[in-house]
């Protein structure tokens, strides 16, 4: 009895995660569905703490709280910068 509700449960959300699909692409080619905005950075202020990060006098971690991000994307702007500035 519980595999059947189970069954119908995994057929029932393939079916959500299908008609999804399909309304995030009709979307898009309707140019409606643009995805999540980068966060705005102030590169003035990442490119002091940088500084200060890189010869040690600071922390990742203190420097990801000083300019409001989380680690992954601490990390992804920091290749960025370093790619511009290298």
């Amino acid at each position: 009895m519980l595999s059947i509700f189970a069954a119908l449960s995994e057929l029932e959300r393939e079916q959500t995660l299908q008609r999804q699909r399909e309304g995030i692409a009709i979307a898009k080619s309707q140019g409606k569905y643009k995805g999540r905005q980068p966060l705005p950075i102030d590169w003035i202020k990442f490119g002091q703490l940088y500084e200060q990060w890189k010869s040690g006098a600071i922390t990742a971690v203190w420097f990801q709280k000083e300019m409001g991000l989380r680690a992954n994307t601490f990390y992804r702007r920091l290749r960025e910068y370093e790619s511009i500035h290298k």
